[in-house]
């Protein structure tokens, strides 16, 4: 299984809201450097990353443009 990154950020909580969306859907997420950039947020090099199964990356594409659109 390949993950894919879907959404950078600075701030995890900006992350928590699309991964709870996706996990309703059924679609497992992964966040990638959670706890560094909560110990090392001064740092503007360290950003936790949102990312999910390449088998599941088209259902994502879908449900970010419903967000989009709204």
């Amino acid at each position: 299984m390949n993950l894919i990154t879907i959404k950078e950020s600075h701030v995890v909580s900006d992350l928590l809201v699309l991964k709870s969306r996706l996990e309703s859907e059924g679609i497992k997420c992964y966040l990638k450097n959670e706890y560094t950039t909560q110990i090392m947020n001064h740092m503007a090099t360290f950003l936790a990353e949102l990312q999910v199964s390449s088998l599941d990356i088209e259902r994502v594409q879908e449900i970010l443009k419903e967000i989009e659109n709204k």
